[in-house]
């Protein structure tokens, strides 16, 4: 078949996609994953084909002071329904000839171009929160601990908004393709039948979900190895560290953060791990207790780390899980908030510390809970023990080729 993936976002909505598009490659499919374009030579070099569409949606976020707060909604916003208008110019002449499409993360005008094409089309879900259910709330919603008829609720509310925003646009280009519109464009996007690329040991589709789905488990690229001697030798250097690293967050934040996270450290008594997405300085260097890394392969570093705080993005919590180390996740923005209370619900960490609560205090008692708590370090050990990500990506590609 001829198979065509598409994704738009940061790192964590490109790199299961990659994983995906070189499973089905190599299951004999000639397939094309379109992405964000600075991605390109990444995809390039592991022998993926690739095609760039959309904005730099890294540039957009680190041009932010932070993601957590309300003025980051109007800047994501706006994006957003850029991306949305621009799909639909882009993407007829990438999907053109395609047997089947496959969706993910933000490509939102997808569903309605391989509609009027005439295109089968899937849609991959990273979280399991993307599905309409009493048991969780909308996806824009932070607390986790609401009662089911309120977490209901909130998809209606949800929907009601969505009418004049997101919905409008799309039908207004719906209209210039001579399609009907849509009365609901989340369930519009996410299709007939959704591919749930996570771990159901960590967090399974509730059973009220009406949507069909397959839950296949998370889709994890395998990258070479790389050769670090100088964190070999932090490593062997003394006790097991813990790692600190907020992803695709903008990277002021991140950096404002660090003088925290150190002291948090400390106080803990752990030796610190910290992912550096910028190149400015940050008052600290490598010591005996602290080390700053870039680009390492989360499957190469976690299973070697005490602990990982982490921002609660779907890929990170599935590297942390399938590696067997504790997690504390600092949740920002969207579904981040529900997979910090799964984390804690599936005994994998202690419960999740909001960025908008974070304190040099709170940080310090989750990392000593996460590191001395047997049970928590026991079931991380455990739930890795039931991950297999290979029959992950076999579920996938299976699911696709069948069409089920």
């Amino acid at each position: 078949m001829k198979i065509v993936l598409a994704t738009c976002g940061s790192l964590g909505d490109v790199q299961p996609m990659l994983a995906l598009s070189l499973a089905l490659q190599d299951a004999g499919h000639d397939v094309l994953l379109a992405g964000p374009p600075e991605k390109a030579e990444w995809a390039q070099q592991l022998g993926c084909p690739f095609h760039p569409v959309g904005t730099d949606v890294t540039t957009v976020i680190d041009g932010m002071k932070d993601a957590h707060s309300i003025g980051a909604i109007p800047v994501f916003m706006s994006f957003l329904r850029q991306e949305v208008l621009s799909q639909f110019q882009t993407f007829p002449k990438i999907i053109s000839g395609a047997d089947i499409v496959i969706g993910a993360s933000l490509v939102f005008g997808l569903s309605s171009i391989t509609e009027s094409m005439g295109i089968h089309y899937r849609y991959v879900a990273f979280t399991p929160q993307l599905l309409p259910s009493s048991f969780h709330p909308f996806f824009a919603f932070k607390n986790q601990r609401l009662p089911r008829w309120c977490n209901r609720a909130t998809w209606t509310i949800a929907l009601m908004l969505d009418r004049l925003d997101l919905t409008r646009l799309v039908n207004k280009e719906r209209k210039k393709l001579g399609l009907p519109p849509i009365k609901d464009g989340w369930l519009h996007i996410l299709g007939d039948n959704v591919i749930v690329a996570s771990d159901k040991v960590v967090y399974q589709v509730p059973r009220d979900v009406k949507l069909g789905f397959s839950q296949t488990g998370y889709m994890h690229l395998e990258q070479p190895d790389q050769e670090n001697s100088e964190l070999e030798e932090f490593l062997d250097s003394g006790t097991l560290p813990v790692y600190a690293g907020f992803g695709s967050m903008p990277v002021k934040d991140q950096a404002a953060n660090v003088p925290m996270i150190i002291s948090a450290a400390r106080a803990a008594g752990r030796r610190i791990v910290i992912s550096k997405f910028w190149d400015g300085p940050t008052g600290f260097s490598d010591s005996d207790d602290i080390f700053f890394i870039r680009e390492f392969p989360h499957l190469k570093l976690f299973p070697r780390m005490a602990a990982v705080i982490h921002h609660g993005g779907a890929g990170t919590t599935a590297s942390c899980a399938i590696s067997g180390t504790p997690q504390i996740i600092v949740p920002h923005i969207l579904d981040q908030y529900c997979w910090g209370h799964q984390v804690y619900r599936s005994g994998l960490g202690p419960k999740p510390v909001w960025r908008s609560r974070l304190t040099s205090i709170n940080l310090s008692e989750a990392i000593r809970e996460s590191t001395t708590n047997d049970q928590i370090k026991q079931t991380a050990k455990a739930v890795a023990g039931k991950i297999d990500r290979q029959k992950s990506l076999e579920m996938a590609v299976q699911s696709i080729e069948s069409g089920k």
